[in-house]
């Protein structure tokens, strides 16, 4: 069995938790990652550390993650991600130069240039969410976001400015809707009309805006002909 082989069963087999002898406890749930390519990969026993370079790909649930290379504890479950990481999961993809990963909580926080581009279909039609900060945290399993220290969101003719940023999926199950949560120095720009704000929250399927703390509000009318 070659190297990768071996590397591929530890891993699988380390991340996922084992049962308690003699079923005097429950067992915990289980979890895959699969390292799925990678041109290169070193392991460090001692430690329970490897590292995989080139063309690296791991899947851990619903998530695709790719990247230049990696390094991962096997004992803390989390990995330091760089060169190209990108991280796909349905019709949501993640740019950026640097990611860290919580494997036990499918946490992700992403540095540097990142980008996320959310495709999302109502009433027949397409759009996307193009979302731009310079650092940005993702849970792996409900597809929520944030982001602080400045983001930018341009979805449809709308395009949001805000210190921080919050995302949140539909969830049926508790009755919230899909939105965002903007929050200091929020910018709202609609073609010719303008809000700047304290706080607001965007529902995004009926389109609709919350805002409080209003600063200045901008709106261009024009003449019906």
């Amino acid at each position: 069995m070659g190297m990768k082989k071996i590397l591929l069963c530890l891993l699988t087999f380390l991340l996922v938790p084992s049962m308690w002898a003699f079923g005097q406890e429950k067992a915990p749930e289980t979890k895959e990652v699969i390292l799925e390519r990678a041109e290169k990969i070193t392991y460090d026993s001692k430690n329970e550390v490897f590292n995989a370079s080139g063309n690296v790909v791991i899947i851990q649930g619903e998530n695709r993650i790719e990247c230049g290379e990696l390094s991962f504890s096997l004992r803390e479950n989390r990995g330091s991600f760089r060169g190209g990481v990108r991280v796909t999961r349905g019709k949501t993809e993640i740019r950026a130069l640097t990611m860290e990963g919580d494997f036990d909580r499918e946490l992700y926080t992403f540095h540097e240039g990142v980008e996320l581009r959310k495709e999302r279909e109502s009433e027949g039609e397409t759009s996307v969410i193009l979302w731009k900060a310079e650092t940005l945290s993702y849970d792996g399993k409900n597809e929520e976001a944030w982001s602080e220290g400045g983001v930018e969101i341009a979805w449809k003719e709308v395009l949001l400015r805000a210190d921080r940023a919050h995302y949140f999926p539909k969830d049926e199950a508790k009755g919230e809707e899909e939105r965002m949560v903007l929050e200091g120095n929020v910018v709202i720009t609609e073609k010719e009309r303008e809000i700047q704000v304290a706080q607001a929250v965007y529902f995004l399927d009926t389109e609709k805006l919350e805002a409080s703390g209003i600063t200045r509000a901008k709106f261009v009318i024009r003449e019906k002909e």
